[in-house]
């Protein structure tokens, strides 16, 4: 016969549950800003087709990272949905649990500014590589690192609802 956790083991479990969100999106995370420092780097090299395949290979990598952050993003959602009405009196109880969850919270606002101001940087780095290239050769990437913005900004946005 299986156990019937109680209220507080059912709370308790969903807190480690959360905690376990933020660090699957930490690694996330860190992905996509070790993606976008190597998309920086590579745009400082000279053009050409290896370029390119490793930025369009970038690109999807990173789209990937991003739609783990986004589910992520979702799930924790939900987990923080069914507690939230307990979360402030129950909280109380588990502290340290809370307090790792704040801190968790906060690395990931850092490594969203990091992102963020790499994104800036790659975007930079791309004008400055398609101001020197003749303008029909810079349709499809503009395109490409436009889309993987933008879904990184929706996804900021997505999250601060």
């Amino acid at each position: 016969m299986e156990k019937v956790l109680t209220a507080d083991e059912q709370f308790e479990t969903k807190l480690a549950i959360l905690a376990d969100v933020l660090v699957k999106k930490k690694a996330a995370l860190l992905a996509v800003l070790a993606i976008s420092e190597n998309q920086e780097n590579l745009y400082a090299t000279p053009a050409g087709s290896e370029r390119h395949e490793a930025l369009m290979q970038m690109g999807k990598e990173k789209q990937v990272h991003i739609d783990n952050v986004l589910a992520c993003d979702e799930f924790f959602q939900k987990v923080f949905d069914s507690i939230s009405d307990v979360f402030e009196d129950k909280g109380r109880n588990y502290a340290e649990q809370v307090r790792g969850l704040q801190e968790a919270i906060t690395e990931l606002l850092e490594l969203d500014i990091k992102i963020r101001a790499t994104e800036e940087k790659v975007k930079l780095a791309v004008q400055s590589a398609w101001e020197q290239k003749p303008p029909e050769t810079t349709e499809a990437p503009k395109a490409v690192q436009h889309q993987l913005l933008q879904a990184y900004k929706d996804n900021n946005r997505n999250r601060n609802r």
